[in-house]
Parts: structure tokens; sequence; C-alpha cells
């Protein structure tokens, strides 16, 4: 955690201080659940931490928050570099105490619980804490005890006001620079929940859909499979690569698109070079994936029955020509398997 880019030495380490040694439970509601999702997807370098989040967020009792944390890693770092939720300023105060991944998982969780519970469960105000520094905390309960951004803005012009004489802070947001808001990140809750995919287990409730193990084509008809699973040259980058799925030729705007069996629907929106993608769960280890989609016809965390219309063929994305693409796999974003065997086509 970087505020304003520059280490905080007395001030913040004090602030770190009081909280970690704050006590007291939190009421681990899932309170965030109503959070609406974002709209840019995690990279696969954050998801690959996935399990590792998970298993500290369960050791600390918030197994819930896992993809808000997902998100916060992926603001703070892209899951990139030894110290992907830029922790070491919680534990040592400055940067660069922390020097493998696994550290730096386990002490942002740690530090994201002490401070939820300090912020007694307001997930806005949690965020924008672990820039801020817990200073914001008490700002906001001597001021109606509720995250607004407004009052994240008046904490960082009153904090850089006070420091700015020491040369060591500058506007990380241009456009902060008329109002003074140089202190931290003003924007940081904004930018962490752009993130923020409800897509683990813990995450929507009671997600065990009711799968027969029979499939049906996404696409009613005779739809021609235009690319294979498997290597292939990329059509747009041309780059000899894996083809993590297979493509159906289809009519863009026109053509509907189905599930290939029963399940609940994890993700419905913009997922970078895939486009527009709706993915199902439809038992423990089984997801299909559809892509490109010129429109998304359902909602996330519905329960859709097997060739219930997911959406309409499109060229979203990285994509030459509409068309779907649909991928077959053991985990939201990995575990990537061949459609063909995996759905008898």
């Amino acid at each position: 955690m970087v505020v304003g880019g520059f280490v905080l030495f007395i001030f913040v380490a004090g602030v770190f201080q009081s909280i970690i040694g704050g006590g007291g439970e939190t009421d681990d509601s899932g309170q965030y659940v109503s959070l609406p999702p974002g709209t840019y997807p995690l990279n696969d370098t954050v998801e690959g931490y996935r399990d590792e989040v998970e298993m500290y967020a369960e050791d600390y009792g918030i197994e819930s928050h896992v993809d808000i944390l997902l998100a916060m890693m992926m603001q703070e770092s892209g899951g990139k570099g030894d110290d992907p939720f830029q922790a070491s300023e919680s534990k040592c105060g400055y940067i660069g105490c922390i020097t493998n991944p696994n550290e730096s998982i386990k002490q942002g969780v740690k530090y994201y619980k002490s401070v939820l519970n300090q912020a007694d469960g307001d997930i806005k105000l949690t965020l924008q804490s672990y820039n801020f520094g817990g200073g914001f905390i008490g700002y906001v309960m001597d001021r109606g005890g509720e995250y607004t951004k407004k009052l994240a803005v008046s904490f960082s012009q009153m904090m850089y006001e006070e420091l700015k004489h020491t040369g060591n802070y500058s506007c990380i947001r241009g456009d902060s620079v008329p109002s003074g808001a140089c202190y931290g990140d003003v924007l940081y809750v904004d930018a962490v929940l752009k993130y923020y995919h409800p897509v683990s287990s813990d995450a929507i409730a009671d997600i065990s859909p009711s799968f027969n193990g029979e499939f049906v084509k996404p696409i009613q008809g005779s739809a021609e499979i235009t690319s294979d699973y498997g290597m292939r040259y990329h059509p747009t980058t041309g780059e000899y690569s894996m083809h993590n799925g297979i493509d159906f030729d289809c009519i863009g705007g026109v053509t509907p698109i189905h599930t290939v069996g029963d399940g609940v629907v994890v993700y419905n929106q913009s997922a970078g070079t895939y486009g527009n993608v709706v993915i199902v769960k439809h038992e423990e280890n089984l997801y299909s994936h559809y892509a490109h989609l010129s429109s998304i016809d359902v909602s996330e965390g519905a329960r859709i029955q097997a060739g219930e219309r997911v959406g309409v063929c499109g060229t979203t994305g990285r994509s030459t020509g509409p068309h779907l693409h649909l991928e077959t796999k053991t985990e939201t974003w990995g575990g990537h398997q061949n459609p063909k065997d995996v759905l008898g086509f």
C-alpha cells in the first residue's frame, strides 16, 4: 500500500500499530455481495493466486471476501512482483520488507481483516482505509460513521495540507490537483471495485446447481466449427499459440447462443479480449464459457437449464468476425479442456 507514492514513516507506522493491535470480531455477513460487479476482469496472474487468498481468508474468517481481496491485488499490483498486495508498509512501516508473494498475501489478508474490524464491516471504508491508513476510520466515525467519497476527498485535502511542506507528496491523479486532494488515492474504492466479480464459491450463496449430465449444443441446428481446440496460428496476432476452446460460425446480432447444460451463471460481462462473456457453473469442477457475444441475456447468479439462451452471437473483444468461442474448464478462469471431449460433440 503506497500512500501518494511515498512512505509515511512516523504517521503511518503509528496508524498501522493501532490497527493491527485492534481486537474484536466483525460480522462476516458478506455485506459486499450487494455491491454491483465490476467491468474489468482479473488477469491470469491474479487468478493464479486465488487458492492462496482463499486459504488465508479462511484462516482469518473472511471467506466471503475473497473476490474483494483479489480485486485489491489487481489494483495494487496486477499480481506482479514479490509483494502483490503491496503489504510491506502494513507489516514494517516501509516498502520492500516483504520479499515473497506468499508472505504478501498472508499479510495483506491479515491487514484487510484488521481494518475491516476497525471499520465495523463497512467494505468501502475498509478499502479506502487500506489506501489512506487507519486515520481515515476515526475521521469518518467522527462524521457520521459511514464512508462517502466526499469524506475521502476532504480527508485527503486535510492530510495533504498538513504534510505538503515536507515536499514528499504529489497528486497521483491529475484531476485531484485543483482540489488539493493529493494524499493517497481518493478514487481507490472505485479503482478496486471495477475488478470485483463475485465468483468464489462463498460469494454466491448456495451455489449448488442441479446437473443431469446431459449436454446440448450451444447453437441449434447445424453450426459449423471453424476452429478447433489446440495449437494454431492466431487469426489476429499471427502467433502460434494455444486455442483454449472451439469456435462456431454464427450470424452476429442474430444467432441465439444457448447454455450447454444446467447450471448457475457466475459471470456475465465484458472480459477484455473475450469481449462479452457468460460463464456457467455446471458442477464443482465444470464450467462452460461463451465469448464474443453481441449481447447478454442472463443475470449473474441465475439458475438456468440446458438449452436456455444466454446471449446472442457477436464479434466483441479481439475477433475477426462474428462467431461463438466456447470453452469448458475446471475453474472459472482456468483448467481448460477440449470441449469436444467434455461435451461429446
